[in-house]
């Protein structure tokens, strides 16, 4: 919807310069380019259309180094994504080793217990009683 919002503003304006260069194209005129360079006498109509034209080449010259600068920063974040999930993905392996090995640790402690024939009082029952 706001590419075709701004067709017809883009419609308007060339329309009214359309309208404005048709009006003024008896007069010629000369144009300063360098204090010392002058441009011999041209119809205003075409001094009109040349400045359109310049003005639209640099706005695109701006467009595109804008373009191009969002590009970059996109590569750059998605490079920056990618090397952020493998991090993940290796804390996540990280933890899951590090809970079987807690596992492991818990099942070792049972059977030193077993083998000492140690008992170990829940902390919940010690708290349960009065004092």
């Amino acid at each position: 919807m706001w590419n075709k919002i701004k067709l017809i503003i883009w419609l308007a304006i060339l329309l009214a310069v359309a309208y404005f260069v048709s009006m003024n194209t008896s007069p010629n005129v000369s144009v300063n380019i360098l204090p010392t360079l002058k441009t011999p006498e041209i119809p205003l109509a075409l001094v009109i259309i040349v400045s359109i034209i310049i003005g639209a080449v640099l706005i695109l010259l701006f467009a595109i180094t804008d373009w191009i600068a969002y590009k970059i920063d996109r590569m750059k974040l998605g490079r920056k994504l990618k090397q952020t999930e493998k991090e993940l993905e290796r804390c996540r392996q990280e933890i899951h080793k590090k809970d079987e090995e807690i596992k492991k640790l818990e099942g070792e402690i049972e059977v030193l217990k077993s083998e000492k024939n140690i008992t170990v009082k829940d902390q919940t029952e010690e708290s349960s009683g009065t004092v």
